[in-house]
């Protein structure tokens, strides 16, 4: 199997095949008609493609679409808001303890 990008990359035309999946909440957070450009929060199910979803809301509205952004905010349980924030992670590190052993 080639990944779709590097078919796209030489130029070959390819049928994506249909993908059963589920979109457990889509919520529009932000329009503006002036850029035409939308801002969405999406709940779904794991290997859903956001940006195919992009391109198919802009299909529905016959139009194009694609995305200028995307933010994971949660993977199962874990929540963006409850993970350390990377630029404190050296901070953090020096903060902690660790034990040597003989077995490391």
């Amino acid at each position: 199997m080639v990944p779709v990008l590097t078919i796209w990359h030489v130029k070959q035309e390819v049928e994506l095949k249909p993908k059963l999946l589920a979109i457990d909440e889509i919520e529009l957070l932000a329009c503006d008609l002036e850029k035409m450009e939308i801002k969405i929060r999406v709940v779904c199910s794991k290997g859903t493609y956001i940006r195919a979803l992009a391109r198919d809301i802009g299909e529905a509205l016959h139009s194009g679409a694609h995305l200028t952004g995307l933010v994971r905010t949660r993977v199962g349980e874990v929540r963006l808001e409850d993970c350390l924030d990377p630029e404190r992670f050296a901070d953090w590190i020096d903060q902690q303890e660790i034990e040597i052993t003989e077995d490391n």
